[in-house]
C-alpha cells in the first residue's frame, strides 16, 4: 500500500505531494519556471519539500493507482503555463487526488484550505 501526501509549506503559500511507493518516497508538484511570477511557463517540481512542510494530510492508495496518478498527473502538466488562482499548485495536487479517486470539489483554494476540505470530504490515514 502506497501513501499520497498533500502539503502545504510555510512562508510562500504552496501545495506538493509526497508519493510513498514501496517505500520509495518522490515528490511532486506544479510551479512557475521563473519564481514569484503570477503567469508564465510552468514546470512539475520534483524536489523534496519536506523541511518546508506547514499542514498536511495524508492518504492510504494501491501502489497502482498512485503510479497511475502520478503519470497522468505529470504527463498533463507538462509544458502547461502556470496561472496563479487557475492552472497552479493546488490544482495541480487537486488533480493528484482526484486521480487517486479521493473527492475534491472542481474549485481552487489556497494551498491550507486545499487540505481541510480534502479532510471533510475524505477519509484520511494523519494529519498534521
Amino acid at each position: 500500500m502506497g501513501k499520497l501526501k498533500i502539503t502545504s509549506e510555510t512562508g510562500m503559500f504552496h501545495s506538493a505531494c509526497e508519493v510513498t511507493i514501496r517505500s520509495s518516497v518522490n515528490w511532486y508538484g506544479f510551479q512557475p519556471k521563473a519564481a514569484r511570477t503570477p503567469v508564465s511557463d510552468g514546470k512539475v517540481d520534483t524536489s523534496d519539500r519536506s523541511a518546508l512542510i506547514n499542514h498536511y494530510v495524508s492518504f492510504d492508495i494501491t501502489d497502482t493507482v498512485l503510479e497511475n496518478a502520478v503519470r497522468d498527473t505529470v504527463a498533463e502538466y507538462t509544458g502547461k503555463d502556470y496561472i496563479l488562482g487557475v492552472i497552479d499548485c493546488v490544482s495541480f495536487s487537486a488533480d493528484m487526488a482526484r486521480k487517486c479517486g479521493l473527492v475534491m470539489p472542481k474549485i481552487n483554494m489556497t494551498p491550507y484550505g486545499f487540505i481541510q476540505i480534502l479532510k471533510f470530504y475524505n477519509d484520511y490515514t494523519e494529519s498534521g
